[in-house]
């Protein structure tokens, strides 16, 4: 899997605070790094209105779509539903070395305590009213040497200096300057330490600032930036390179890039976040999503609106070759999401953990083509959208109502098999190891079936018997050599294939309905001694293109007396036709069910 690194273009300062490392998102106008092998581009567009971070203890990359262990997840901060408590404010407006008192003054400490409480009252309603915010303290025209110009890590760190501030559990210190924005265009900065503590640095008051101060508390509890997967060539899914990149070198990652979430750029209003987030962060009751877990087979699930309150409203779910984790919800004009959750953003969301870093999120937008401006307008998926994981697991949107959403979840091992009536059949046959497919993942339902592969397929249906096959050849066209020898012999050992009166067996010929019949029948019959399989052929035929004188005519009958086929609905069964591979499974399945249901075979 490819570890999300910060390109060395994106990334300011590896500064040393306190013996670990604290990670500094880099001026908007540096450029992005090429791919190179081991690194995954990040971007943030010039620009964005966005509030920096820094961790105080290091967030190690993630793999996309990777969950973090229990133990990684106390070490970023994340204690889950244990987290309970009010995280105390002290709240300072300082005047710096190059500012007047009069431009200190101009800061709003109505505007800056009102930040505190609307960052209160969100971060209650994720926690399930465990987590809160309140001002403890207030201190006003604090006189720092710190300057206009410098960067918000230096200021941030001369100011808690100099205050003589120092770092605890349930404790912030949060700092207002008088600036219109801080350094690179930031609207706020924060440092995170334990997942319970840390510090934040404002410039003055204005529109952005309750969802700043909440995002910086996001930071604080130990959340990263919600972005999003960017590619050029607009896919929806991507995955990792042999060497650890994007397997798409046209994909990156967009810092910011998913507004859908309080962690992404800077908006005036305060969206739900992600449930990445509410699930690694352990937010909420802990009942919200439902963990579907390594999927197979096809799944329906209802979502409803993410930032409602109903259980399991979100579904997150394994994919199960990737082994990669995506989680679904649903986003609705309620709630946080009031004024976020409109027009193409109102509907099914797809996100993963992971992205510029392991305590970030990454959402999946129907394309993901570069978008223009800070803000992505269509980042759900809507009713009748098919969004398909790198792998080929597809998560259809079947609607979406005013407060709900229905999806399928089809995990079928073959990416095609969606596209065959029979994909429970095919899938089938894909667990009871009767077939693989080819190698590009697919099992090609339309394609018509061969003499050598339905040879292979009757062999591991009964279980792949002990044969040693002759030193000789029993046909004169299939040579020893031949990938499928041993199953085509043992066809003829068991007599369930007596081949042509000139000795070949035509292997690679499409196997027709009329003899694929004679292969059941006596696999039935012969191999299984299933007495059933052996009854007469009736005096009037089930098909309106059979007569009692047709070739294998009494194997046909037995085919519809037995269920295993029922012809086509103008009542012909059409033997000289070729079997396709979706027709086979579904054959193969029923014959499965027929001999279990006759006291199983006894070969």
């Amino acid at each position: 899997m490819p570890l999300f690194q910060r390109s060395a273009a994106l990334v300011a300062a590896l500064l040393l605070s306190t013996a670990v490392l604290a990670y500094l998102p880099a001026s908007p106008t540096m450029a992005a790094t090429a791919p190179s092998p081991g690194n995954i581009t990040v971007e943030e567009v010039e620009g964005t209105p966005h509030a920096a971070h820094a961790s105080e203890t290091a967030v190690a990359p993630l793999p996309k779509g990777q969950e973090l262990g229990t133990e990684a997840l106390e070490l970023q901060g994340a204690a889950g539903l244990t987290r309970t408590g009010d995280i105390k404010v002290a709240l300072v407006t300082v005047q710096l070395a190059d500012k007047s008192a009069a431009d200190t003054s101009g800061i709003s400490l109505d505007a800056a305590k009102n930040g505190i409480t609307a960052s209160s009252n969100y971060w209650k309603a994720m926690s399930n009213n465990r987590l809160s915010m309140s001002v403890a303290s207030v201190r006003t025209g604090f006189k720092s040497s710190a300057t206009s110009g410098q960067d918000y890590y230096t200021i941030t760190n001369t100011v808690t200096r100099e205050l003589g501030w120092v770092s605890s559990p349930y404790t912030a210190l949060v700092i207002y300057v008088p600036v219109p924005t801080l350094s690179w265009g930031a609207l706020g900065f924060g440092a995170s330490s334990d997942g319970t503590s840390g510090r934040i640095l404002m410039p003055l008051p204005s529109k952005f600032t309750n969802n700043v101060v909440a995002h910086e508390f996001g930071h604080v509890l130990g959340l990263m930036h919600a972005d999003s997967l960017q590619c050029g060539s607009g896919i929806a899914d991507v995955g990792p390179s042999l060497t650890g990149g994007f397997a798409d070198t046209s994909c990156s990652i967009r810092e910011y890039g998913d507004t859908t979430d309080l962690m992404g750029a800077a908006q005036y209003s305060i969206p739900a976040i992600s449930s990445s987030f509410w699930d690694r962060g352990g937010f909420g009751r802990g009942d919200e999503i439902l963990n579907a877990g390594l999927v197979s087979g096809i799944t329906k699930y209802t979502l409803k609106a993410w930032a409602g309150s109903d259980a399991n409203r979100a579904v997150k779910f394994t994919d199960p070759k990737s082994k990669e984790v995506y989680y679904l919800e649903l986003r609705l004009p309620v709630g946080y999401d009031t004024s976020t959750a409109v027009s193409g953003n109102r509907g099914v969301k797809i996100v993963q953990s992971g992205g510029a870093t392991a305590a970030s999120s990454l959402i999946l937008m129907p394309s993901t083509l570069p978008f223009s401006g800070y803000y992505a307008t269509n980042q759900t998926w809507q009713a009748g959208q098919t969004f398909t994981t790198y792998t080929g697991t597809r998560v259809t949107v079947d609607y979406v109502t005013s407060t709900s959403a229905g999806v399928t979840i089809n995990a079928s091992p073959f990416v095609d098999a969606y596209q065959s009536a029979f994909q429970t059949q095919i899938d089938w046959m894909y667990d009871q190891k009767l077939s693989t497919g080819w190698a590009d993942g697919t099992f090609r339902p339309f394609t018509t079936m061969s003499r050598e592969a339905m040879a292979a397929f009757m062999y591991r249906l009964a279980g792949s018997p002990d044969f040693t096959p002759p030193a000789v050849s029993p046909f004169d066209d299939v040579p020893t050599s031949h990938d499928f020898y041993s199953q085509i012999a043992w066809m003829k050992f068991t007599e369930l294939s007596t081949g042509w009166a000139d000795r070949t067996y035509r292997p690679y010929e499409s196997i027709t309905r009329e003899a694929m019949s004679a292969f059941i029948n006596r696999y039935a019959g012969k191999l299984c001694r299933i007495s059933d399989a052996d009854v007469a052929a009736p005096a009037v035929s089930p098909f309106v293109d059979m007569t009692p004188g047709s070739g294998f005519y009494r194997e046909i009958s037995w085919m519809k007396s037995a269920r295993i086929s029922t012809g086509y609905a103008d009542g012909t069964y059409r033997p000289a036709d070729a079997v396709t591979r979706e027709q086979m499974a579904a054959f193969i399945f029923r014959l499965d069910s027929y001999v279990a249901g006759n006291g199983g075979c006894v070969a």
